[in-house]
C-alpha cells in the first residue's frame, strides 16, 4: 500500500529529487518554500502553473530562487485568513518585514508597531504578532445639520399634523414661533420649523476666521477684511439701522458697529435716501425683508457657502416662496465688476445712475472662493474700473459694487475705521462666534 502510494504521487508530479513537497506547501495559505535542488520550472510543473506566472506572483525578475525562500503561487489570496484579533507568525529563511506585511495585509509600520521592532530586521525563528486588519473608513463627505426655515401651512394641515412632520409637539411649535396658543396655527400662516438636511463638510480653516489689513494695491490705499467662511460659527448678516426696514431711519457707519458687535461692518447696498427703503433683495435669517430691481446678489447658505448669483425675484409682484430658496443671507448690490477673475466694463441696464461711474470713494465685496469673503472699503476716489482692478489685484476672482460716495465706511472691532459720511440704510456684518440657530429660505 505504501508503494503504491508513492507510486500514485510520483506519476502526479508531486515529488522530486529532494523528496516529497507536499509537506512544504501549506495549502490554506497557496505558499511554497524552496528546497535544496527546487527551481522555478519544478516548482511550476508542480503547482501546475508556468513559470512566468510565478514569477509575476512573487515579482522576480530573474529566475534565480534560493533554499528557504517562501514563494506565492499565482491564483493565491493576498492575505491569509486569520482569526479577527490577530496571530502569530514564525520567521522562514528568505523572508523580510515587507514580504510577510504583504502575505497578511498590514502595513510594515502596523507590523513593527504591534511587535515593538526598533528596525525592519527580523531573523528566522522569530515570532511575530500579526496585527488584525483594518479597513480605514472612508471619510464622509456630508454631515447633517438642523436648519430651520419658514413653510407655510397649507389647507387641510392641522396644528398635531404640521408638528408631527417635523418631529415636534404641538406646544413646542407654538413656542418656536412665539405664539399664545396652538388656535393661531391656522392655514396660510408662515411659521418655523426645524429640518435636518445634509450639508458638505467644510473643509479645514486654512486662517483666522477674520483677519483687517491697511493695504496699497495699485498704489491705492484701502482697508480689507479676509473672511474665512470655513468656520461653522462664522455668520454673515445684515445688520439694520431700524427694525422697519421700508420706512425707519439711517446710521452712520461707526453706529451700526458700536450697537450690533460685529467683528467688522462695511456699509450695505443702495436705498432710498428719504425713507432709509434698500433697493433690492435682503434675505436675513431666511425670511425675505425687501425685494427690488438689481440683477445680482451675495448669497450664502446656512453652512457658509458664499455665491455671487442673478436674482431670482420676479420682475412684477410680490417675490415667490421660492425666490432665493436654501439662502440664510441675501444681499442685493452692484454693479458686478469682477467676473472669474476677468474684469467687467459693461453693466446692467438697472444701473443708469450718471453718479455710479464717475469718480467716487468706494466699497465692494468679493469672493476668492466659495469659502473666501473680501470686504473692501477705500475713500479714494475711482472709478467702477479702477475698483475693479484694485480688487482683482487682491486675489478676488467674483466681485459687487456696494454704495459708495458718502455712504463708503468700514468698521473693525466696534470702531469705525473709515466712517460713512452720511447716514446708511444698512450694513453687512461678520460675526465670529455665533452659535444661535442657522436659518434656510
Amino acid at each position: 500500500m505504501r508503494r503504491t502510494s508513492l507510486l500514485l504521487l510520483i506519476l502526479l508530479g508531486l515529488t522530486g529529487p529532494a523528496g516529497p513537497a507536499l509537506a512544504a506547501t501549506t495549502p490554506a495559505a497557496r505558499t511554497v518554500t524552496v528546497r535544496a535542488g527546487d527551481t522555478l520550472y519544478r516548482i511550476a510543473t508542480r503547482a501546475g502553473t508556468s513559470v512566468a506566472a510565478l514569477r509575476a506572483a512573487n515579482g522576480l525578475k530573474g529566475d534565480t530562487i534560493r533554499a528557504g525562500q517562501v514563494l506565492r503561487l499565482p491564483g493565491a489570496a493576498t492575505a491569509p485568513a486569520r482569526p479577527a484579533g490577530g496571530t502569530r507568525y514564525t520567521v522562514r529563511p528568505g523572508d523580510s518585514l515587507g514580504s510577510v506585511a504583504t502575505r497578511y495585509g498590514v502595513s510594515v509600520a502596523a507590523l513593527k508597531a504591534g511587535n515593538s521592532l526598533g528596525s525592519s530586521v527580523i531573523h528566522p525563528g522569530q515570532v511575530l504578532k500579526i496585527p488584525p486588519r483594518t479597513a480605514r473608513p472612508a471619510r464622509a463627505t456630508t454631515e447633517i445639520r438642523v436648519v430651520h426655515r419658514y413653510v407655510r401651512m397649507a389647507t387641510g394641515d392641522t396644528p398635531a399634523r404640521l408638528a408631527a412632520r417635523y418631529r415636534l409637539s404641538v406646544d413646542q411649535l407654538r413656542r418656536l414661533n412665539g405664539l399664545n396658543s396652538a388656535r393661531l396655527i391656522v392655514p396660510g400662516r408662515k411659521l418655523l420649523v426645524p429640518t435636518r438636511v445634509p450639508v458638505p463638510i467644510p473643509p479645514r480653516p486654512v486662517r483666522s476666521p477674520v483677519s483687517f489689513k491697511r493695504l496699497s494695491p495699485l498704489n491705492v490705499p484701502v482697508r480689507i477684511a479676509n473672511v474665512d467662511l470655513r468656520y461653522r460659527t462664522t455668520l454673515i448678516a445684515p445688520v439694520l439701522a431700524s427694525p422697519r426696514v421700508a420706512f425707519g431711519s439711517g446710521a452712520r457707519v461707526s453706529q451700526l458697529a458700536r450697537a450690533s458687535g460685529a467683528k467688522v461692518i462695511i456699509n450695505g447696498s443702495y436705498f432710498h435716501p428719504q425713507t432709509y427703503a434698500p433697493a433690492g433683495d435682503i434675505v436675513m435669517q431666511g425670511r425675505m425683508l425687501t425685494w427690488g430691481r438689481i440683477p445680482m446678489a451675495l448669497a450664502i447658505t446656512p453652512d457658509n457657502r458664499a455665491t455671487i448669483r442673478v436674482s431670482t425675484t420676479p420682475l412684477l409682484g410680490r417675490p415667490l416662496d421660492t425666490t432665493w430658496a436654501g439662502m440664510e443671507t441675501v444681499v442685493a448690490t452692484g454693479p458686478r465688476i469682477l467676473s472669474r477673475g476677468q474684469l467687467l466694463t459693461h453693466y446692467s441696464a438697472a444701473f443708469r445712475d450718471p453718479a455710479l461711474f464717475g469718480r467716487a470713494a468706494r466699497s465692494a465685496i468679493g469672493l476668492i472662493s466659495n469659502r473666501d469673503l473680501v470686504l473692501v472699503s477705500t475713500h479714494a476716489k475711482l472709478t467702477t474700473t479702477e475698483m475693479g482692478r484694485v480688487m482683482a489685484r487682491l486675489g478676488v476672482r467674483d466681485a459687487l459694487l456696494l454704495d459708495g460716495g458718502s455712504s463708503t465706511g468700514i468698521a473693525w472691532n466696534g470702531q469705525a475705521v473709515l466712517d460713512s459720511v452720511r447716514k446708511v440704510s444698512y450694513g453687512i456684518g461678520v460675526f465670529t462666534d455665533y452659535t444661535g440657530r442657522r436659518y434656510a429660505r
